[in-house]
């Protein structure tokens, strides 16, 4: 997977930003919640106006407020919205929604039919299709039970028997929201650990026998028997009984010979990881070794500023965001090469040796001999001084993890210039416990394409297990908030109307990182076939993207206004919406094996925590403002 910037922030860094408080989260979420109160008042002053006139809709907006902050808010029991949330649930379950989870389990039932059993990495695939489900499913069941549940009590006047009562606005809205989180979380739960069985059955196989099996020169060296449309060859060293399988679609076998000279074959292993990563800082080197910004532009990807910008400073316009990083390329048979700093490297993390994960990306600038693919090599380094050991060479496995170990005595030259063998805590690690690795392509006129998340140290492991539960508490952020939003809505419009409004704004939070990059070809002036009428008239006209558009003069000028400010105001608007691709994007950790940090963690349940409060306020004033009861 191929991280951004932001997401190697810690939790501290995104929330405050230190030097750059402008773009921090904090800020962004206040300015974002004063809009929404500043537009919202004057949307209701102009409602009132329209009602009672200039002078008593400013004095109604007024006594909302003053109810809201003296009377409502500080009166609001915890004892009425349990008790709230708990009819708000009585009704959601009335309503048959338990249903998804038999559709779910049919779904897992019915998914042997559809996932490739050939797949590379089926592991991936398994988690992948476990978690995409579960997020649809989840999604539509919060776009139903919130949008239309309080519609239908005011269409129904069973809403009466609630606002008769001494119930406030500010309890109504907490128990609607909280009673279909409580059925969301419901449902969830046994989803997830269906899915949990699902994956590790899935998964699971065993191979019988070995096939075949020779010993050359005190080593045996043998063959699994076929299963799953796959088997493995091990080796089991002289003077030892046990050796590993060589990796497979993502997994190994330890393979035993027992004392009569049978085979036994373990469990598949290496298949359900969770990989702590330690990254490192990255530097470009290019041909003449001088060092570079960014990495080689071989035509298919780049690194290009403008991207990724985040949250409400595009609507104040202090800020353009990160960089979005994509793979720089190194050129082989050069000085070229990518630097990785890495902190804190130690004997206490690492006593036996480096291990270190590779996902590179090769790029050909001529076929030549395709089978026996692209080398290249990682060299340890001291960067405080001139040792180093010497390469270790290897051969890319592109679009997998790739899983290494570096030795801790490796032969090479010190920081004197003599060459014996050095250790890497006491000659290649600097006194502040630095130590950098370089990675070189070794085939003339190839390339091998890196970005800083594409090496890294792999000190410890987490479990599979709470990986693929934090997996399921971001998609109940994302329910939790769908079901904040489908209230809110659900205050001022119909129920089907509300659901769509819903519905748009989780379109647009999926879309929004199009929005920002059809915002920053505007910007720059890039031909990329332009926004949505430029687009409609190159379709019309059949020309290509990439090419100046054939409208001249007035018509010209007017498109181009027209599509800038479609798309502004589209930015505007996904950019005060939830950024939801960046907490989906927490399936391709799990999938990946990769532990989700805790930081991204911490982040979207701050996230989600501020839409709430936004929705809640929106939600309040709203329902205050409708005379349901006569």
């Amino acid at each position: 997977m191929n991280l951004q910037p932001d997401d190697f922030w810690t939790f501290s860094e995104w929330l405050l930003r230190p030097g750059f408080f402008l773009e921090s989260a904090l800020l962004q979420g206040i300015v974002l919640i004063v809009l929404a109160i500043v537009l919202g008042l004057i949307v209701a002053y102009v409602i009132s106006s329209a009602r009672y006139g200039p002078g008593e809709g400013f004095f109604a907006v007024a006594r909302a407020v003053r109810d809201f902050l003296t009377v409502d808010l500080p009166g609001t029991s915890p004892t009425r919205i349990f008790a709230l949330s708990r009819l708000a649930f009585k009704e959601a379950i009335r309503r048959r929604v338990l249903f998804v989870i038999g559709l779910f389990v049919v779904i897992l039932l019915l998914a042997g039919w559809f996932l490739n059993p050939e797949s590379d990495d089926p592991a991936r695939l398994y988690i992948s299709f476990v978690l995409t489900a579960t997020n649809y499913l989840m999604l539509a069941l919060a776009l139903f039970i919130s949008a239309f549940s309080l519609p239908q009590d005011i269409e129904n006047r069973t809403i009466y028997t609630i606002v008769t009562k001494p119930v406030r606005a500010t309890e109504i809205v907490l128990g609607r929201m909280l009673g279909f989180v409580a059925v969301g979380t419901v449902m969830l739960v046994p989803m997830g650990l269906a899915s949990y069985i699902f994956v590790k059955r899935g998964l699971d196989h065993s191979h019988l026998e070995v096939v075949e099996a020779e010993e050359i020169d005190g080593r045996i060296v043998g063959k699994t028997d076929y299963v799953r449309k796959h088997f493995h060859t091990f080796t089991i060293e002289k003077g030892e009984t046990q050796g590993l399988t060589n990796f497979v679609r993502g997994h190994r076998h330890v393979v035993t010979r027992n004392d009569d000279g049978s085979f036994s074959i373990g469990k598949p292993t290496g298949q359900l990881r969770a990989r702590i990563p330690d990254y490192g800082e990255i530097q470009f080197y290019d041909r003449n070794g001088e060092p570079k910004e960014a990495g080689i532009d071989v035509g298919a990807e780049r690194l290009s500023d403008g991207y990724g910008s985040a949250g409400i400073s595009r609507l104040i316009g202090v800020a353009k965001g990160a960089r979005k990083l994509e793979h720089g390329y190194v050129e082989g048979g050069t000085l070229g090469m990518a630097e990785f700093t890495f902190d804190n490297v130690t004997a206490d993390r690492f006593p036996n040796e480096l291990p270190i994960n590779l996902s590179i990306r090769a790029y050909r600038s001529f076929k030549g001999d395709i089978e026996s693919g692209i080398r290249g090599s990682l060299t340890m380094k001291n960067p405080g001084s001139s040792a180093q050991a010497d390469p270790i060479e290897f051969t890319v496995e592109e679009y997998q993890i790739d899983e290494k170990a570096l030795p801790l005595v490796r032969s090479g030259t010190d920081a004197n210039g003599e060459t014996r063998d050095l250790n890497v805590f006491e000659d290649l690690v600097s006194e502040d416990g630095k130590l950098q690795i370089l990675l070189k392509c070794e085939d003339s006129s190839q390339y091998l394409g890196v970005t800083k998340s594409g090496l890294y140290l792999r000190p410890a492991e987490s479990t599979f297990e709470w990986n693929l539960a934090k997996a399921y508490i971001s998609i109940w952020l994302q329910m939790t908030m769908i079901i904040a939003f489908g209230v809110m809505f659900s205050t001022f419009l119909s129920g089907p109307v509300a659901m769509v409004a819903t519905a748009v704004c989780v379109l647009l939070g999926f879309s929004a990182e199009s929005i920002y990059d059809t915002r920053h070809f505007i910007d720059s002036n890039i031909e990329r076939g332009g926004g949505p009428i430029e687009s409609l008239v190159r379709l019309v006209k059949q020309d290509a993207m990439t090419t100046q558009l054939d409208v001249e003069g007035v018509a010209n000028q007017l498109i181009k206004s027209t599509d800038a400010i479609i798309i502004y105001s589209m930015d505007a608007i996904a950019t005060a919406l939830p950024n939801l691709p960046r907490m989906v994007s927490t399936a391709e950790y799990a999938a990946g094996g990769i532990d989700i940090f805790s930081a991204i963690l911490a982040r979207h349940c701050v996230a989600t925590f501020g839409y709430c409060l936004l929705a809640f306020l929106i939600s309040y004033f709203f329902l205050k403002s409708r005379e349901i009861a006569a």
